[in-house]
């Protein structure tokens, strides 16, 4: 594997606890996503005593933009063939794979690295932390494939896994049946959401950060802001790029107030273009794009899944609507576009709100811990 061959030496100086741990992350995609911005984050705070190696399984590693010059970090696309279950020639590929990486930790993030999870199992094994964010669109909290149920509980019983939510802890612990279960909420760096940029926009801007994926039902906000703009003096722009794009671009029909303008590595700056911020999921854990706006002072309109009602401030709650609730959400929003004093003192909480609890120290540390922990008891 010649690129992990080729990698960049900065910061891998030995610790004081010693050489590097080497870290290899293996992604289904490290496309833009809360996932990858959170690893980004996280790695610059980690310092110099973690090596990372992050793999795409799909070849996208649009996201490394998102990392520091300083982390010592290497990407390497590792494009697998799609398969209906699981696929022996994957499996064995992924396996040389982490043989010949000899990581000291190897991490896995969602259902769509699970087959990186057996592979690890056919030799010698490396220390595992498995992290899950939550599900695409053929899996909500309350309806999981009963065939990846038994195969989350087989596959992963042996591993540290890691969730986000209170829902997804629950899930892990009582469906999956799963022993070692940890629950890190996630953090951001609050700092940074204050450097953003504000540009010149015409009139009010309602606006959104993510994957375009069928689950974050994007169709959803466009539809609504249609209906709330009543003025049509509104924009939309919805930051992100995947699957969706197409469809979302021809939901938006000849509507120039509508755009979407492609993944960003600027989010502090795309949040600040914002006076408010949607999110229209059907399933969502702990949205990190969600506490990025929040610390941007931004007031929001999302639907009531995962732990978005509780992360929200208090005073922003009533903004939060059932799911599949189409009318409430346009209401929602349309209530927020015409109260600009509601919008300034709900700004104002969520940013509060954010400065307390999403805790970027608190979230690098518990990873730290867990990290050095399953290396050790492995060894």
């Amino acid at each position: 594997m010649s690129s992990m061959q080729d990698r960049r030496d900065i910061g891998a100086e030995n610790t004081p606890q010693g050489q590097a741990r080497r870290l290899l992350h293996v992604f289904p995609s490290f496309s833009y996503g809360g996932q990858q911005a959170r690893l980004a984050t996280l790695t610059r705070e980690l310092g110099a005593g973690f090596r990372h190696y992050i793999v795409a399984l799909d070849g996208d590693l649009a996201a490394r933009s998102l990392f520091d010059k300083a982390v010592d970090a290497t990407f390497t696309p590792f494009k697998m063939k799609k398969s209906s279950g699981f696929s022996l020639s994957n499996i064995m590929r992924l396996r040389r794979l982490i043989a010949e990486a000899a990581p000291d930790l190897l991490c896995t993030y969602n259902w769509g690295s699970i087959e990186a999870v057996i592979a690890n199992r056919l030799g010698r094994q490396a220390p595992h932390i498995h992290f899950e964010d939550g599900f695409g669109p053929d899996e909500r909290i309350d309806r999981q494939s009963p065939k990846r149920v038994r195969a989350r509980r087989l596959i992963l019983s042996g591993s540290d896994v890691v969730v986000p939510s209170h829902g997804l802890e629950k899930g892990a612990r009582e469906l999956w049946k799963l022993k070692r279960v940890h629950r890190i909420e996630n953090g951001i760096d609050f700092e940074k959401m204050q450097s953003g940029t504000r540009g010149h926009n015409d009139g009010l801007v309602v606006g959104s950060l993510g994957a375009l994926r069928p689950e974050k039902n994007y169709a959803q906000l466009i539809s609504a802001f249609t209906v709330a703009d009543r003025e049509g003096k509104a924009r939309l722009e919805i930051f992100g790029g995947g699957p969706e794009h197409d469809r979302l671009r021809a939901l938006a029909g000849d509507n120039q107030r509508i755009s979407l303008p492609g993944p960003t590595a600027a989010a502090a700056d795309a949040y600040a273009r914002f006076d408010v911020f949607a999110l229209s999921s059907d399933t969502e854990q702990a949205p990190v794009s969600l506490m990025e706006a929040m610390a941007a002072g931004l007031p929001v309109v999302a639907t009531n899944v995962g732990d978005i009602e509780d992360m929200v401030a208090e005073e922003n709650r009533a903004f939060i609507t059932p799911a599949g609730d189409d009318d409430a959400y346009a209401d929602a929003l349309a209530q927020l576009l015409q109260n600009p004093t509601a919008r300034a003192e709900i700004g104002a909480a969520n940013k509060r709100k954010a400065k307390v609890t999403f805790s970027l120290e608190r979230m690098a540390e518990a990873h730290r811990t867990l990290y050095l922990s399953a290396m050790e008891r492995h060894g």
